[in-house]
């Protein structure tokens, strides 16, 4: 599967909300990208969730720190592509330059493994 996320991807980690209880939850910013990112990847993955390990590959030129933006789309897959983010066996993720002009986009490659261990 491959699929293309136009906008910024927004960090999991950073834009947590932190309640007067102490509790964090995601911000309202996270969960809107979750959610319609969610919509492109469900249109694209029409079958069930793999229970195969898979190689994940992000390409992105948005300026996010590689680990941020991994872990925001390894979370963003999990019970559409995959039933756990422990099913990633392999993971590229490649920062390219944001040219003038250009939008943000991220390109999301999965590819199905094999059988499971």
């Amino acid at each position: 599967m491959e699929i293309c996320i136009t906008g910024r991807i927004p960090s999991k980690k950073n834009s947590r909300l932190t309640l007067p209880n102490g509790r964090t939850i995601p911000s309202q910013d996270y969960l809107r990208w979750q959610h319609e990112a969610r919509s492109a990847v469900r249109g694209a993955w029409l079958r069930a969730p793999t229970e195969k390990p898979v190689a994940v590959e992000i390409e992105t030129n948005c300026r996010n720190d590689v680990d941020n933006l991994a872990a925001s789309v390894l979370d963003m897959l999990e019970a559409i592509v995959y039933e756990n983010d422990r099913q990633v066996k392999e993971m590229r993720v490649r920062k390219t330059r944001k040219e003038r002009g250009e939008d943000y986009r991220t390109v999301i490659r999965v590819r199905v493994l094999g059988p499971a261990p």
